[in-house]
């Protein structure tokens, strides 16, 4: 069964043990591809752990004019290939998320890969392994995504677009949403 990452924002302390955890991954040349975001500074503690979001069809992948981001047969969508990466930053334009980065030294774009080389032999990213909190979890995508301990949201709308994560997000809790959608409509506004 294939396995994505669960997020639950509600559960982030900001302790930034999964950026530290990103970093010590190896092949990523400590350097975090993992970002936790503060929401409304000033105005609240409130962080939120920002990986990659690995869409079904990814953007960044579809404007590299060069082929350089790679889709695994798990649907991982990888970073840049050092071989073929020319730095163009058309991958952070066209991602809807704003992930990807590009190191203007390396003329290098890197984002969040799901350390593909422990997901790929069936143990969790660094991210998740050091979640002292179990905001990001490596979980089972048909359990997760069809039945999950609370809503959940993996389709979001940008104008029209409708874009299918793997990167799945618990949401709050309320009564206007089920599994991720609002009743009747199928994407969560």
């Amino acid at each position: 069964m294939a396995k994505v990452l669960y997020i639950d924002y509600e559960r982030c302390i900001g302790c930034k043990a999964c950026v530290i955890g990103c970093e010590e991954c190896s092949g990523h040349d400590h350097l975090s591809r993992m970002f936790v975001d503060e929401l409304n500074p000033g105005e609240t503690v409130a962080t939120s752990p920002t990986p990659c979001m690995h869409c079904v069809t990814p953007a960044c992948a579809e404007s590299c004019p060069v082929q350089a981001i790679a889709i695994a047969d798990d649907g991982t969508v990888l970073s840049a290939s050092l071989e073929k990466c020319i730095g163009c930053k058309n991958c952070t334009y066209a991602c809807p998320f704003g992930i990807p980065r590009v190191d203007d030294v390396k003329k290098m774009m890197y984002k969040c890969d799901m350390c593909y080389d422990r997901t790929s032999k069936g143990r969790p990213p660094m991210c998740a392994s050091v979640c002292p909190t179990d905001t990001i979890r490596f979980v089972d995508e048909e359990e997760i995504k069809y039945d999950p301990p609370k809503p959940v949201q993996f389709k979001w709308d940008f104008g029209g677009t409708v874009i299918e994560t793997r990167t799945v997000i618990g949401l709050p809790d309320t009564e206007t949403h089920r599994f991720g959608y609002r009743e009747g409509e199928g994407v969560q506004e």
